[in-house]
């Protein structure tokens, strides 16, 4: 493992066998998100876009937390607050839209508490490892505002209308039990072994066949606002993207070959 950037102040990035190790490295303070995370981030998941080499990313945290949400300031509160918020905003959106619609498949492993804008990086993941200790909060109606960054999007299409809106109205605090219960995230594992089980989960999806898995995570997407004839025509013009690759030749070859296929991500 090899560190890819060695300037960060907020984040540690490494990669290891085509997977890019994203590590929030905030831990005296919950890795709460400042500005300098939110351009650390977007750049570093524009960085991966372009990359044919990262074929997946691991997002996880150090310390106890994984994001405690967004830092809050001192300066939000005087005469200017709904400009500034509305400008904060469209810098954070970014960010988020940065790892939601990278088409490289994003694994979260969840350590710890992620509340409010930590809870929307949770949404923003596709799929979601956490361990026993972890403890999810929407938290934004706890500070009296609304949920932003996607949450009020996102949130009903994972877990329903109106589990969704109990736990934007409330603000509760839910553990990892009833995360998993209701569909927030895919695997619990223990704290000890939560490291190890996301890696192993990350490899291996930066191991298959990354254009596919690429395309389909943008139609899942798409699909989320489109008819069922619309996603049948964007599904064909994916097959037909995907017969040109390199890996439909090796999934076919190791079909016939009787062995597990294996992919290049071109």
């Amino acid at each position: 493992m090899t560190d890819a950037t060695g300037r960060l102040e907020t984040l540690i990035v490494t990669q290891e066998e085509g997977l890019t190790i994203i590590t929030l490295n905030r831990p005296d303070v919950m890795n709460t998100i400042n500005f300098t995370m939110v351009r650390e981030m977007t750049e570093t998941m524009e960085s991966v876009r372009r990359d044919d080499q990262a074929r997946a990313v691991l997002l996880r945290a150090g310390g106890r937390a994984f994001c405690a949400g967004a830092e809050l300031s001192n300066a939000l509160m005087d005469g200017n607050i709904a400009f500034q918020t509305k400008d904060m905003l469209a810098v954070f959106n970014k960010m988020y839209l940065s790892i939601l619609n990278n088409e490289k498949p994003v694994v979260g492993a969840v350590n710890g508490v992620a509340a409010g804008g930590g809870f929307a990086l949770v949404l923003c993941c596709d799929i979601v490892i956490a361990s026993d200790a972890a403890e999810f909060s929407v938290m934004y109606t706890r500070r009296g505002i609304m949920s932003d960054v996607g949450v009020s999007y996102l949130l009903p299409r994972m877990v329903g209308l109106r589990k969704a809106k109990e736990l934007i109205f409330t603000s509760n605090m839910i553990n990892a039990e009833e995360a998993y219960r209701i569909g927030l995230v895919n695997k619990l594992t223990a704290r000890e072994t939560l490291e190890e089980d996301a890696l192993a989960f990350a490899k291996r999806l930066a191991s298959g066949a990354t254009k596919a898995i690429g395309l389909s995570k943008t139609l899942i997407h798409r699909g989320l606002n489109m008819s069922l004839a619309d996603a049948m025509e964007w599904e064909s013009w994916g097959q037909g993207l995907c017969s040109q690759t390199e890996d439909v030749l090796e999934g076919w070859r190791a079909f016939f070959e009787k062995r597990e296929p294996r992919f290049r991500g071109r």
